[in-house]
């Protein structure tokens, strides 16, 4: 059900005081945010943000440089009008089935002296703020600099990564404000692929932030459509927004007038669970654009992709005689998915140009590939493949094969694409307004030819999918592969991933791995060992940090709607834990974060959306941890069958992480439900409604 009110207030202009010459307030619908803005003595815009009582963002200047014009000093306000709109919605798929959008809005008129003007619009959520600069006119405008700062006023706790236009697949540091260096940064990004660093300090967004009083907040972008993504930057005095520009080119963007940038935002809340049961960033987006979502499925997949990894198979053929994309292969996974009530079938390595890495081609197979023949065999078993365009970083060789390749797909009857963008970019930035605009197009195109797509090294989401469903998921992460092939990811990897890459959006970490040591790959000498002495003394090069429950709650615990249950077949076969794999939906209805702290645990409750079922995830990081779980979120007056898989006592994640037992009864609402979760461990708790 729809609705909204919308209400138009014009206001005069007057004088404030110390902050500006003119300044304007706003309040969050329920008065717990306040917004202040105006311009100070130098004709600089600049705001402040508080959160109750507690100053959050102070005298943080705001400004843009069009052509010729430079709105960042030198401005005056010349009128400005509040209004209020409110309306409930529903996501075609999500974290809830109905989304409240509510919120006051203020709109600026900032002008020179020579008449030109723009427009900064506001609106003040109960969750956060968004806002932007809209510019009037028409023909084609330069944006060659964009000033906006988040000065925060006090020294935060942060959570953060290297502040990098290429990539995001690094490792979160915790510091103070104060505390973050460019040794740190490095560290975060310390294999050789970071490039092109916006600054010296600063971080990509989203940026998850703790104050001294408590109150967390994340800053992050919304809606990023013909402008380029940007890094926060730390100088002296400020933190300020660092857009990625064209590479051989003074501007970041040429845009086609009337135009209006990104939302910049900030999502705030009193406990961590705040921001990731936030929908600030979808509601900042537009409506559905789409006629017609049938066509959009959210499923759980299995793959060929882990084995690749473990290196098991190659992704090439002709320098291989362990090609894992051949027929009989795919059709093994095919019927593995069939029997185990998995949706899709992700296949990497089918097509022809992974010999090289050059000039991939996207409708001709390898040899030992039928897709007519796949396509029909999977189709029989009512399962989807899922096909695989990996450009190599060759943008520009992908977009002129792009609608042909969504074509071929289209024709052999499938309706998913996993999109893949790595190395450097034919001279452009990942994250510029190049590529950008390209990384749109694809899923504007995609919808087109009724495709869904997940997109790895993609650009950073920023709610579009509210828009066009059809980009149904991402990487933009450190995701599992690393634990495959380098020093893997810390203990506390997925503790903080919930509360800074995930709030972006949906987050395709591809979990669910059960040979943790890697046992029957990389490590299999390692089970010729007898004595714990010697197991204690094996140098694992490579393995996942975590327990085999802990890999179960990822499935809650993080958000996506395409889940990959990712280690390879013969590691499920026969293996009762698999059960809550099959089990765990994708599509909710509802979501609550129970229990959190960012960086050591977090503890998730979801209801599916098509049923009367409920899910609960917990993660821990290094340290043991007890929680206490109560079922107050549950129907009054149901029953509940609740199956818990959790550490067993002797659960270890480096010496016994495969040891977990499975815990029946019956609940109710307003039961609990004590659990053990090792170091490194974690629980899955299905409740199904009887």
């Amino acid at each position: 059900m729809r609705c909204f009110i919308v209400f138009l207030v014009v206001l005069g202009l007057c004088s404030c005081g110390n902050l500006s010459k003119s300044e304007f307030e706003l309040l969050s619908p329920d008065e717990g945010i306040s917004l202040s803005v105006g311009v100070d003595a130098e004709g600089i815009i600049r705001y402040n943000i508080h959160h109750g009582d507690e100053l959050l963002v102070s005298k943080a200047a705001l400004g843009i440089v069009v052509d010729s014009l430079d709105f960042t000093q030198n401005v005056m306000i010349t009128s400005a009008s509040k209004s209020s709109f409110s309306e409930v919605w529903e996501p075609v798929w999500g974290q809830f089935s109905e989304i409240e959008n509510s919120y006051n809005q203020l709109e600026l008129i900032v002008s020179k002296e020579a008449g030109q003007s723009l427009k900064i619009v506001f609106r003040l959520f109960n969750d956060g703020i968004g806002f932007r600069y809209e510019l009037p006119g028409e023909g084609e405008a330069v944006i060659s600099q964009e000033t906006t700062q988040f000065n925060m006023a006090s020294d935060n706790a942060a959570w953060w990564v290297a502040p990098c236009w290429e990539n995001d697949e690094y490792i979160y540091q915790n510091t103070k404000l104060s505390e973050v260096t460019v040794e740190l940064r490095n560290q975060s990004a310390p294999e050789g692929h970071a490039s092109h660093f916006a600054c010296e300090t600063g971080f990509n967004t989203p940026v998850t932030m703790k104050t001294p009083e408590g109150t967390y907040l994340s800053i992050h972008e919304a809606a990023i459509w013909n402008y380029p993504g940007s890094s926060l930057c730390l100088n002296p005095d400020n933190l300020e927004i660092t857009v990625s520009p064209a590479p051989t080119e003074n501007y970041l963007a040429k845009v086609e007038l009337p135009f209006h940038t990104p939302w910049r935002t900030i999502t705030i809340g009193e406990r961590p669970g705040d921001l990731i049961e936030s929908s600030l960033i979808l509601n900042l987006n537009e409506p559905l654009a789409l006629d017609d979502v049938s066509f959009i499925e959210p499923m759980k997949y299995v793959g060929i992709w882990w084995e690749m990894h473990v290196k098991k198979s190659t992704w090439e053929m002709e320098r291989s005689e362990n090609h894992g994309a051949n027929t009989a292969n795919v059709k093994r996974y095919i019927d593995f998915a069939s029997e185990n009530g998995i949706r899709g079938v992700l296949v990497e390595g089918w097509n022809q140009g992974w010999d090289g890495w050059m000039n991939f081609n996207f409708t001709t197979p390898y040899p030992d590939f039928d897709m007519q023949e796949l396509a029909a065999y999977a189709k029989a078993k009512g399962v989807q493949i899922i096909g695989h365009h990996e450009t190599g970083g060759q943008v520009v060789n992908y977009m002129n094969q792009m609608e042909d390749a969504y074509r071929y797909y289209q024709e052999n009857g499938l309706s998913s694409l996993k999109s893949g963008y790595v190395g450097s970019i034919d001279g452009q930035h990942h994250y510029n307004q190049w590529m950008v605009n390209h990384y749109n197009d694809a899923v504007v195109t995609a919808a087109e030819y009724r495709l869904s797509l997940n997109v790895h090294e993609p650009i950073k989401p920023s709610g579009i999918s509210r828009t066009y469903p059809n980009l149904l998921s991402g990487e933009g992460m450190r995701g599992q592969e690393f634990n495959a092939w380098s020093s893997g990811n810390s203990l506390n990897h997925h503790s903080i991933l919930p509360f800074t890459r995930n709030l972006a959006g949906p987050m395709d970490y591809t979990p669910g791995i059960f040979d943790l040591q890697l046992l029957n790959s990389v490590n299999a000498a390692y089970a010729q060992l007898k004595t714990i002495e010697e197991r204690k003394a094996y140098d694992f090069k490579h393995r996942v940090k975590s327990t085999l429950a802990h890999q179960l709650a990822l499935y809650v615990v993080f958000y996506s709607p395409v889940q990959m249950a990712a280690d390879l077949p013969e590691n499920y076969e026969g293996h009762p834990a698999f059960q809550f794999i099959r089990d765990v939906p994708v599509d909710w209805a509802d979501t609550k974060v129970l229990d959190a702290e960012i960086g050591a645990f977090c503890v998730t409750a979801r209801k599916d959306k098509h049923s009367d079922d409920w899910f609960v995830g917990g993660i821990t990081n290094e340290e043991p941890r007890q929680q206490h779980i109560e079922l107050t979120f549950l129907e009054e007056g149901a029953s509940y069958e609740a199956t818990l898989y959790a550490d067993a006592p002797d659960a270890d994640w480096d010496l016994n992480p495969t040891s977990y037992g499975i815990t029946s009864m019956k609940v109710k609402k307003g039961d609990f439900i004590d659990v053990e979760m090792a170091g490194g461990g974690g629980f899955a708790l299905s409740l199904k409604r009887q």
